[in-house]
């Protein structure tokens, strides 16, 4: 296993980098996206019940290592149209499909948080040959996540008290002890999400019966793998909503590279800006840096300025080292 506490830093840019925002039209819908950057094509996914520019703080930062960012309004969130009363989740990835056929970025490394990485590997099912490797960040997948789904949807009580957890992870994720400005920073980002929840209640609840519904996600990771797609899993273990054994379940699933980051909640990644593009930084070093040097792709980090280290310390683990300690 390799230990990557301390090692990684990320450049902190000179110049503020600030995400375009704009709205485009797909098929007569209204998409919402957010870009910044040149280079490898790199598209976000979100997470349930929030909105892309949420992430706005990492995503600015994996510019300086030579991604073109790309962030998608999930359908029903942040500025994109709803998707219709009653569809499945193969809905919205085909929506999100269409979207990235508009935006002509050719073969794509896909990231999708939480709801997003089940989007993404469904994309990655669909169109592996657009993929040049998926990244899942705590995605609602696995077996023990079917498992759980099952019981969400057919036990109101537990859906109630899933959701209040979900709440409380919302909260936490706002350093209001440790972190003035970055807890300043996010809740402005927050309330967006916050208020078309509140005028937008629908949509929330179209989402969240499309999750409820859909089928086996083992049947999707198992068409990621056969596909061939590079994968790679991170998770935070103090995730509370989609537990650490969930994650394990989903790399072992598709013999992804799996990152673990310690003392780390859900939504780690937009508490901490700076630990999702150390981790990127680290893959680049290793395994996904040999992807893209298999499809020729040639990477321009945007030169060398001040370093600010992550705040939180994770660990890589590899598929063969996975299968030692499992053998053992």
């Amino acid at each position: 296993m390799t230990d990557a506490k301390g090692m990684q830093e990320l450049a902190r840019p000179r110049t503020r980098v600030a995400l375009e925002r704009k709205v485009i039209n797909v098929d007569g819908h209204r998409v919402g996206i957010a870009t910044a950057g040149a280079g490898v094509p790199l598209v976000l996914l979100h997470g349930f019940g929030v909105e892309s520019m949420l992430y706005a703080q990492p995503l600015a930062r994996l510019t300086h290592l030579g991604f073109r960012v790309v962030a998608i309004d999930v359908p029903g969130h942040g500025r994109s149209d709803g998707i219709g009363p009653y569809p499945d989740m193969a809905a919205y990835a085909r929506r999100i499909d269409r979207t990235l056929r508009k935006l002509r970025l050719g073969k794509t490394v896909l990231v999708g948080h939480s709801m997003g990485g089940r989007l993404a590997a469904e994309l990655a099912a669909s169109r592996p040959e657009r993929c040049l490797a998926v990244v899942l960040l705590a995605p609602i997948t696995g077996a023990p996540w079917d498992q759980l789904r099952r019981v969400l949807r057919w036990s109101p009580p537990a859906l109630l008290g899933y959701g209040a957890l979900a709440a409380a992870d919302v909260l936490a994720t706002i350093p209001l002890r440790s972190d003035f400005p970055q807890s300043w920073k996010l809740s402005r980002r927050i309330v967006p999400s916050v208020q078309s929840m509140v005028t937008r209640p629908w949509n929330a609840l179209v989402t969240g019966s499309a999750i409820l519904r859909a089928p086996s996600s083992t049947d999707v990771l198992d068409a990621v793998c056969d596909a061939g797609v590079p994968s790679f899993v991170v998770h935070g273990d103090r995730d509370h909503l989609v537990l650490l054994n969930t994650a394990r379940s989903t790399a072992r699933r598709l013999g992804a590279t799996f990152v673990r980051v310690a003392d780390a909640g859900h939504s780690w990644m937009v508490r901490d800006p700076e630990t999702f593009p150390a981790i990127m930084a680290a893959l680049l070093d290793g395994e996904l840096g040999a992807v893209l040097a298999a499809h020729g792709i040639v990477r321009r980090e945007s030169g060398t300025p001040p370093r600010a280290p992550s705040k939180l310390t994770f660990q890589i683990e590899h598929p063969a080292e996975r299968r030692e300690r499992d053998e053992a």
